[in-house]
């Protein structure tokens, strides 16, 4: 029980350190933006040559599930990495490596923390979701229908975000700017290649699920099996902004048909996650001095000098110059 209040704790004075940063608020700002850019509908989703689902509440949440999985794949490892970081330049952490506090238990108090800010714009991604649902949807707000793909597909994937952010800044050489570059290039690689997948909603293709940590293959599967439903000319899912053809055909989309292997699949990252986070732990140094790699210090002002003590002047004999004689001065 012990174990458990610490780690709680832990992550809950995390979180709310970062609550108070104006970095926070700039998060804050982007998620908003890309709240507006989804209900403007300036990212869309379709399936070639021209077709587009009904605007409803399967639709928008999948469509905020792929955008949240697009977007805060990049986005939210940069958002939640440098907490460890912060430990480090601020002392906090070699306060902490004089408790009992395990490895394993700071770094799942790390994870959880960077999970609960990533949940907090997947929260406000789901509230903008809804806004188009109202605003722009038709046959009414179906709350489980919006909600499901965000839970089943989005919090996984940013559960596993959370988890590469704390193993990345648990290893030194990743801690720095040389990890932001190295991340960027795996998640440009996962991108390229999800996005050249012949499984991207290519008639014939199968999707195995426990291959697409992000999401993507199995959203573009299931909105692309719809559209072939009614047209028998629909080929290949695409997602993103720029030109849209006027005038696009509609299907009603029914959301992702959630079998056990998708179920699973999403558990088994969530597990996966977690592995992450273990490691983190073993290859943590615990804020050992030793391997601490060296911070710049504001340069402390010089002591003043002691003033030079002054040598000794030899003085030669000295006399006192006697009183002139005078009148002698009685008392009667």
């Amino acid at each position: 029980m012990k174990t458990v209040r610490i780690f709680y704790h832990l992550a809950r004075a995390d979180f709310f350190e970062r609550t108070r940063r104006y970095s926070f608020l700039l998060m804050l700002g982007l998620v908003l933006w890309l709240g507006y850019v989804v209900v403007s509908g300036q990212f869309r989703m379709s399936v070639n040559p021209n077709y587009v689902g009904v605007i409803n509440s399967a639709w928008v949440g999948t469509l905020v599930a792929l955008t949240t999985t697009f977007v805060l794949g990049l986005v939210g490892f940069y958002i939640v990495k440098g907490s460890v970081d912060r430990d480090y330049d601020t002392g906090v952490g070699q306060i902490m490596a004089t408790t009992p506090m395990s490895r394993s238990l700071y770094t799942l108090g790390k994870w959880l923390s960077n999970y609960a800010v990533l949940g907090i714009t997947l929260v406000i991604l789901a509230l903008a979701g809804i806004v188009m649902n109202v605003w722009l949807g038709q046959g009414g707000l179906n709350i489980v229908a919006l909600v499901a793909p965000l839970v089943l597909i989005a919090l996984p994937w940013l559960g596993l975000i959370a988890a590469v952010a704390v193993l990345f800044e648990s290893v030194a050489w990743l801690r720095g700017g040389l990890g932001n570059i190295v991340y960027f290039v795996l998640w440009l690689t996962l991108i390229s290649v999800t996005a050249g997948s012949t499984a991207m909603g290519k008639p014939g293709s199968t999707v195995n699920p426990y291959l697409d940590p992000a999401g993507m293959l199995t959203i573009g599967d299931s909105v692309s099996r719809s559209a072939r439903g009614v047209y028998l000319d629909a080929t290949t899912f695409s997602f993103g902004s720029g030109y849209v053809a006027d005038n696009p055909e509609l299907f009603t989309y029914n959301g992702i048909q959630w079998t056990t292997a998708i179920l699973v699949s999403r558990l088994l990252l969530l597990l996966v996650a977690v592995g992450l986070v273990m490691l983190a732990s073993v290859l943590f140094d615990r804020f050992n001095p030793a391997r601490l790699r060296p911070v710049k210090r504001r340069a402390a002002a010089p002591e003043p000098a002691p003033a030079p003590v002054a040598e000794p002047i030899p003085v030669s004999s000295v006399r006192l110059t006697p009183l002139p004689k005078g009148p002698a001065m009685r008392f009667r």
